[in-house]
């Protein structure tokens, strides 16, 4: 494995040095604590935490299907 250049250690050295000039926590140190914080945030979250709301379905999705169903079909026609 080709090791971290001099420029390379100095560069990760300045990030890790404004990381924790950060407000708030510092960044997790591991993934086991990246997933721990993340099931925090799951229960402090309840319903909030999944995208979208019961009864979403698909949204506009037909419509945007329709949309390029309609420019394939004007493409063909002009046999592009």
């Amino acid at each position: 494995m080709k090791r971290a250049s001099p420029s390379d250690l100095r560069y990760f050295e300045r990030i890790a040095k404004l990381n924790c000039s950060l407000p708030g926590d510092p960044p997790p140190v591991s993934l086991a604590e990246m997933f721990d914080r993340l099931e925090l945030l799951e229960r402090q979250l309840g319903p909030f935490v999944r995208p979208g709301h019961p009864g979403a379905g698909d949204g506009d999705l037909d419509s945007h299907i329709k949309f390029l169903q309609r420019l394939r079909s004007i493409d063909l026609a002009h046999g592009a």
